[in-house]
């Protein structure tokens, strides 16, 4: 019975992996994350659009690398350290993105979490923020994995041969 309550507990909420982007933190379920690697060698693809930086090959399978700073509207910052590549798994395929800083893995609750400010919202596409949350004293800013690549853009992808 002790150990039940206990794995119930640890159970609820949502898994993170939090990330720095710039000076601004970010959260993506831990779910959609397929892999977080060092950065691979990029190869630029023509034709791909302002908000694709180019493809990695990640052991056969071609990968698109999306400008996260580009989609969230934020500026890239002077210093961008490409630190890491985050690789996603999502409802339209595998994408990847750079980041400065992976932070950690962390369990949230889902009172924690606080629904993104109207401003937010109508400044360009409320479907990407799907709340901020406190983390280790941190603000961040939980993305949905599903929509941060537009239809149009998961388009241009496939029809190169992703």
């Amino acid at each position: 019975m002790k150990y039940e309550r206990a794995y119930d507990r640890s159970h609820k909420g949502m898994q993170l992996v939090t990330f720095r982007l710039g000076a601004e933190y970010y959260g993506i379920h831990v779910s959609k994350v397929r892999e977080i690697l060092r950065p691979l060698e990029l190869f630029p693809v023509p034709g791909m659009g302002n908000h694709i930086e180019g493809v990695i090959n990640l052991r056969g399978e071609i990968i698109p690398i999306a400008k996260l700073h580009l989609l969230l509207g934020i500026d890239a910052g002077a210093g961008a350290q490409r630190g890491r590549m985050i690789i996603l798994e999502t409802s339209r395929g595998s994408f990847g993105f750079f980041v400065d800083e992976v932070l950690e893995v962390t369990r949230i609750q889902m009172e924690e979490m606080q629904a993104s400010p109207e401003l937010a919202k109508r400044a360009g596409r409320p479907d990407v923020v799907t709340g901020i949350a406190r983390v280790s004293g941190r603000m961040v800013v939980c993305l949905n994995s599903d929509t941060l690549i537009s239809d149009d853009m998961m388009a241009k992808e496939l029809a190169i041969g992703g």
